[in-house]
């Protein structure tokens, strides 16, 4: 197998990973792991009959970046995998500003009254000293494959990107590299 090739499969595993750990926590009811008062796992809200249409094409929604990622790894077309790692990279951007500043530097007032509302009775994986308030485990987790998935989709887009081309990418050279079809990982 072609380093390439590996370097696809690779991306597309965290791809699945993530998506996979998306659907379960967000439907299946795992105890305090993704226990949120206000927000009960998508099968207690269908069991209670308060699944809402809307909530569950939100969840599903989720599955889209891993589909963009192999469909574009699949067909050879750059930009649907570029476009796959776009809204991934601002969740994890967003996850990471909403949780480790406050876990690093002190919880603002609202930030503490939200996460006692919400985040105080789930798992979690990090110490807590006085008002830094650590992501739970459900999000460090979370966390960790959106990082995963940016880190290996961006590798593999860039290990196809260098081999395809000798030259070095200048302004709008990125877009232009994108357009060009990659060989299809086939298997």
């Amino acid at each position: 197998m072609g380093a390439a090739k590996l370097q696809y499969r690779t991306a597309l595993g965290w791809q699945t990973a993530l998506a996979v750990y998306m659907q379960l926590i967000s439907w299946v009811p795992l105890g305090r792991w993704n226990y949120q008062p206000c927000c009960a796992p998508g099968l207690e809200q269908l069991r209670r009959g308060t699944l809402l249409a809307s909530d569950g094409l939100t969840a599903l929604a989720f599955l889209l970046p891993a589909a963009f990622f192999w469909l574009g790894a699949r067909r050879g077309w750059r930009w649907a995998m570029f476009l796959s790692l776009v809204p991934v990279g601002v969740w994890l951007g967003l996850q990471i500003w909403t949780w480790w500043p406050p876990y690093l530097f002190g919880a603002s007032e609202r930030w503490s009254g939200v996460y006692a509302r919400a985040f105080a009775e789930s798992t979690p994986i990090l110490p807590r000293w006085g008002n830094h308030l650590p992501p739970d485990a459900a999000h460090f987790v979370l966390q960790v494959l959106l990082l995963g998935t940016v880190a290996t989709g961006a590798m593999a887009l860039l290990r196809q990107t260098r081999g395809r081309s000798n030259q070095q990418p200048t302004s709008g050279g990125w877009f232009r590299l994108l357009r060009k079809k990659v060989p299809a990982a086939r298997g």
